[in-house]
């Protein structure tokens, strides 16, 4: 198996493992839950909850845009020591934001723990804020492992960190430690980690505290923390209205579709660990235009074709895995699934404004969807309920994913075939029309899958989809004997 995969060109191959990384990571989480659920009683649950949002908003300010920042100055790097120059400065930077974020964190943990709802225990705010403060510090040297090429090493410590964590939680539930125990194995494991990940860094690229060359990577970093609270507001924030103004009953459906169709995020994420650890360093190479141009094309189709997938498995997966009361999810999923395809296309076609020194552009057009995004949900939901969030979310990532590839092109014009996105786009939003949702049968996998090959051939003839070499020399001589 091993020896196949080595046979397969690098791009393949390191999607491969990435896609590896993230199934055994899921996988392994997916334990947990009937785990927890066992072990937990629903308030606890809740509050767990609770700190994993709070540990979803932090993150974002810690990181700090940290791997953007790497992926930027050290691929963009003219040789190989500034690139190593870069890394271990930028290193040090998440050093240094670690540290703070570690003392502020533990000598604010009590009025944090008294402002959050639920009735969050102190300790288990210190341990959450504890294990934040490595963000930064595990982000880099796992970035830099995906920019250098060592797939194996991202997942061993990606999946190894899961692995951990659950070996960790399962026996302390088992002896009745409750959400402590989860959240002191989630410390324990981002501990093991992030000393492994030092030990490598510093092997690698070693670790600098030019605080002059910092400037110049906040000015780039900084902006993007606006860009992810910007996520979090577009990713979340429709589901707190919808409850404010349907109930959490009608709310449960729509979150259940919501989480089924952001499992198009998942199938797409081995390409963009790949590519957009990248992406910068092949802009330098000769023709890197045309190259940055054909694969982000190609990054668009595997979206939508994520998209059709999950449109088409997602309501099967639904019907097998919850009881009929949650089935009114299902309806959503298409357009769940295809509105993250358009996030992460909006993440591919920013090439250009993320080759910029500074990212305000970035910020300004997200915040500004942000914006959109509220004013559509406030206005639409109350009215229209789950479809209109659907709507506001279309809505708001439709106006930036044009904004983002206006803005994009202007900072560095890449010669994308913009008639033939056009269209393939417009193929894709009618398939997502077309998939059935109806309960599983030959019928049904046949029209679906037929639906799915229609695009891919059309986005083919399109020439989004690139054919290999040995594809066509084989075609042509068979063409040839006929």
């Amino acid at each position: 198996m091993l020896k196949r995969i080595a046979n397969l060109p690098t791009a393949v191959q390191h999607s491969l493992i990435y896609a590896s990384a993230i199934a055994l990571s899921k996988g392994l989480a997916l334990i947990m839950v009937p785990v927890s659920t066992h072990f937990l009683t629903p308030e606890d649950y809740g509050r767990l909850d609770v700190l994993q949002t709070l540990a979803d908003l932090l993150s974002i300010v810690i990181g700090m845009g940290l791997a953007e920042t790497l992926f930027r100055f050290a691929g963009s790097a003219d040789n190989e020591i500034e690139k190593r120059k870069a890394s271990a400065n930028i290193f040090g930077m998440a050093i240094c934001l670690g540290t703070l974020a570690l003392i502020l964190g533990q000598l604010f943990a009590g009025p944090i723990s008294r402002l959050l709802p639920g009735g969050i225990a102190e300790l288990d705010t210190r341990l959450i804020l504890a294990s934040l403060s490595m963000v930064g510090t595990i982000l880099i040297p796992l970035a830099w492992l995906r920019m250098s090429g060592m797939a194996w090493s991202y997942l061993i410590g990606t999946a190894g960190r899961v692995a951990l964590q659950v070996a960790i939680a399962v026996p302390l539930l088992f002896m009745g430690f409750g959400v402590t125990g989860v959240l002191c194995a989630t410390l324990a494991s981002a501990i093991l980690l992030c000393s492994w990940l030092i030990w490598k860094q510093l092997k690698d690229t070693g670790i600098s505290f030019e605080f002059s060359r910092f400037k110049t990577y906040s000015i780039y970093g900084g902006p993007l923390i606006f860009v992810g609270i910007s996520g979090f507001v577009l990713g979340s924030f429709d589901r707190w209205i919808l409850a404010d103004a349907v109930g959490t009953a009608e709310m449960a459906q729509y979150a259940l579709a919501a989480k089924f169709g952001l499992i198009t995020a998942v199938l797409i994420q081995p390409f963009d660990l790949w590519w957009h650890a990248r992406r910068f360093s092949c802009l330098k190479e000769g023709d890197g235009k045309t190259r940055c141009a054909k694969i982000g094309s190609l990054g668009v189709v595997i979206a939508i074709i994520a998209a059709l997938f999950i449109a088409a498995a997602g309501p099967t997966m639904v019907r097998l895995l919850t009881p009929s009361t949650y089935h009114e999810s299902i309806a959503f999923i298409p357009w769940l699934a295809a509105l993250a395809a358009v996030h992460n296309m909006t993440s591919t076609l920013a090439f250009g404004a993320m080759s910029e020194n500074t990212t305000v552009r970035p910020a300004m057009i997200d915040g500004a969807a942000a914006i959109i995004a509220l004013i559509a949900y406030l206005t639409l939901i109350p009215i229209f309920h789950a479809w209109g969030a659907i709507a506001a979310t279309c809505l708001a990532l439709g106006s930036r994913l044009a904004a983002t590839y206006w803005v994009s092109q202007r900072s560095l014009k890449l010669p994308y075939q913009l008639r033939r996105l056009l269209f393939t786009g417009a193929i894709g939003v009618l398939c997502v029309s077309l998939i059935s949702s109806a309960p599983l049968s030959w019928l049904v996998l046949l029209q679906n899958c037929g639906i799915i090959v229609g695009f891919i051939a059309t986005a083919t003839a399109a020439g989004l989809i690139p054919i290999p070499k040995k594809v066509l020399n084989m075609t042509a001589q068979l063409l040839n004997r006929s």
